[in-house]
């Protein structure tokens, strides 16, 4: 019997606003443009690219390795699931380790959850120039 790859791919992040969530349990709606996401991925790697489980302490690194990390710029991807990739989303591929991949057997890891640090700015106006629909 060939042992299991334990790889897992997934959506690390999507590109703007998700249509299903109105609003986040802080009372906020924070999503990052698809420009902005893209300089997030790109530090990813280059940056050590470290996975942790349940948003939890430093020792819960190391569960995963990441062996792809790219921005989707192919048609939309119906996943089968309720899940479309985008243009513009990030994904992760990543080989878990038992532990890891027994959780997400179980249903318990069910995908990935970037952590960082934000700032929160203003919301911008859009200015359109009335001379464009001309």
């Amino acid at each position: 019997m060939t042992p299991e790859q334990r790889y897992v791919l997934g959506v690390a992040y999507q590109a703007g606003p998700d249509p299903r969530i109105q609003r986040g349990m802080d009372g906020g709606r924070d999503y990052f443009t698809a420009e902005e996401l893209e300089k997030a991925a790109w530090t990813f790697l280059p940056s050590g690219a470290q996975v942790g489980l349940f948003h939890g302490p430093d020792d819960t690194v190391g569960h995963a390795t990441v062996v792809e990390s790219y921005i989707w710029r192919a048609e939309p991807w119906d996943l089968g699931d309720g899940v479309t990739v985008r243009k513009g989303d990030w994904l992760i591929g990543a080989i878990l380790d038992e532990t890891a991949w027994a959780l997400f057997k179980s249903g318990q890891v069910t995908g990935w959850s970037p952590q960082g640090t934000g700032r929160r700015l203003p919301a911008q106006p859009v200015v359109t120039d009335p001379r464009a629909q001309e």
